[in-house]
């Protein structure tokens, strides 16, 4: 089996299969591992190395219930998978880790809200206090204050949503911006998040002599990246990398900076700006006739480009 797999990785670059194997005896069998002793089957949560545990953080704009049932459902299911009292503490252990680490804590009080009574009129015949939306606390707070003016009774309040209500309450912010790639050569060079954009013109800067290269990509950086990444470690030569490794260092290898120069989604105007910043910038690694006529049937808009 071991042979087989091998095999299989060698195929392509780009795809690595991968399959469970036992670690001190236990074996990961979907979101539970299991382990027989001495005829006994023994069970437990388990998550996939591979899971970043992300989940409903606790400082997000989602409602309380959600986030109430995110952890409930988390713990009921460490609870349910689990054969022993071992193995319960253990799965009930890395829960607790897992809540921790997106803003839980534990045994939190929840925050009883006080309820505004009803007026024995009917709404239909009160006078609407129409609002923007805010929060829920800013809300109850103006009832109140109609509560001590003694206005409760002639006086209702009207939430008015804004147009992206729908987005404030179920975006989870804390994650929006967040590094995909392993060894990373674009975020550390720029905003977290950089490497997961796409619709993007693009340098890559040799870190031993500064040699440049400019392209463009729509899809994620990071993949087009991992390319030029892996040109380069292959030395081939019709790759800009891979011919400078090759012809100017030699065949060492050297470490690279990717710095995002421009977006944009649309393909035709995404090339026509690559265009102008290798005209600009003439770099090193890119190739001397790239993108001449494009360049210069437009060279007169070149300075409307503020690069």
């Amino acid at each position: 089996m071991d042979e087989c797999f091998r095999i299989l990785n060698q195929q392509s670059q780009y795809i690595r299969l991968t399959r469970e194997t036992p670690r001190e005896g236990w074996l990961p069998y979907l979101n539970t591992q299991l382990k027989v002793s001495s005829g006994v089957v023994h069970v437990k949560w388990y998550r996939k190395e591979s899971s970043k545990n992300i989940i409903v953080h606790a400082s997000s704009a989602h409602p309380a219930a959600v986030k109430r049932a995110v952890a409930r459902n988390m713990i009921k299911t460490a609870i349910n998978v689990s054969s022993g009292d071992a193995e319960r503490q253990e799965s009930l252990k890395q829960a607790s880790n897992i809540l921790r680490s997106n803003g839980y804590q534990a045994r939190a009080k929840r925050i009883k809200t006080s309820h505004a009574t009803s007026s024995t009129k009917p709404r239909a015949g009160k006078f609407p206090l129409c609002l923007p939306f805010i929060t829920d606390k800013i809300s109850s707070a103006i009832r109140q204050c109609l509560i001590r003016a003694q206005l409760d009774d002639d006086v209702v309040l009207v939430n008015i949503p804004n147009d992206n209500i729908k987005r404030q309450l179920v975006r989870n912010r804390l994650y929006d911006r967040a590094c995909v790639s392993e060894y990373c050569v674009v975020c550390p060079h720029g905003k977290t998040g950089d490497c997961a954009k796409t619709g993007v013109i693009y340098e890559i800067e040799c870190l031993a002599c500064h040699a440049q290269y400019i392209g463009e990509t729509g899809r994620p950086l990071y993949v087009r990246v991992n390319e030029h990444l892996a040109s380069k470690k292959r030395e081939s030569l019709i790759t800009p990398l891979g011919k400078h490794r090759k012809e100017d260092h030699g065949g060492a290898d050297f470490n690279i900076k990717c710095t995002i120069l421009a977006l944009e989604a649309q393909t035709s105007a995404r090339k026509t700006l690559e265009a102008f910043w290798i005209c600009k910038r003439n770099p090193r690694m890119n190739s001397r006739n790239e993108h001449l006529a494009i360049t210069s049937d437009l060279m007169p808009f070149l300075s409307l480009c503020e690069l």
